[in-house]
């Protein structure tokens, strides 16, 4: 068990610690230079996630352990994961249709730019398939939803249901501007995205439904990536 003074304190620095992500975030995407260029390589891509992926979940269960709490308080455990799997993929299948085909559509309509033609790059080697499938299912599936489920969790702990509120929308936010390399359309439909795994995690509170649901409409994308790109060459 913490000390009553590192448990004082596990909270404070979780949401000045998210903060400054937050920060750093739209930094890298809208005044670092190149901050949002087309990545060069999927193999790059693998291992900056690989250390983000190392670097989350230290301080993730760092701070956990500091306020009493484990990985197992965000909603990840077995059973959990099994339950998960029940339901997901249906679910899954309804966030990607509704957000790329649905709003997908509404956007083309609408004008916005079509995303970047150089993305093609990236699907065009099938042996790279292993790569993304590890990106989908560590990067976005594991990772970014452990993250989410922590922002989340922490700002709700330090200031109830206005820090909730505050940090699903400002998560959703920056988890859309992650993706402005891929385009404006992909900005809009990732933030929107980002609001519908901070719900579903919300629903129970178990981590590990947004994990299983992120994962599977990551692989749907890259699935239905190379079948677009792929076969072209």
């Amino acid at each position: 068990m913490p000390s009553p003074a590192l448990k004082r304190f596990g909270l404070p620095v979780s949401v000045l610690l998210i903060v400054a992500y937050w920060a750093f975030s739209v930094w890298a995407q809208l005044f670092r230079a190149g901050g949002a260029a087309v990545p060069g390589s999927v193999l790059a891509i693998a291992a900056l996630v690989s250390v983000k992926t190392a670097l989350a979940v230290s301080v993730v269960w760092t701070l956990l352990d500091a306020n009493g709490e484990r990985i197992a308080n965000l909603g990840l455990t077995g059973p959990s994961l099994k339950a998960a799997f029940v339901w997901g993929p249906l679910l899954a299948a309804g966030v990607f249709v509704s957000v790329n085909v649905v709003l997908g559509s509404v956007l083309r309509a609408l004008g916005t730019p079509p995303r970047p033609e150089a993305l093609s790059a990236l699907f065009r080697d099938p042996r790279e398939a292993p790569l993304w499938v590890f990106l989908a299912i560590v990067g976005g599936g594991f990772t970014e939803e452990l993250i989410r489920a922590f922002v989340l969790t922490r700002f709700e702990h330090a200031l109830g249901r206005i820090g909730l509120t505050v940090a699903v929308v400002v998560d959703s936010a920056i988890f859309g501007l992650g993706h402005l390399y891929q385009g404006v359309t992909a900005v809009i439909q990732s933030g929107i995205t980002g609001l519908l795994f901070a719900l579903i995690f919300l629903k129970r509170r178990r981590a590990a439904d947004s994990m299983v649901v992120h994962a599977l409409f990551d692989l749907f994308g890259i699935a239905l990536a190379y079948l677009r790109y792929a076969a072209k060459h």
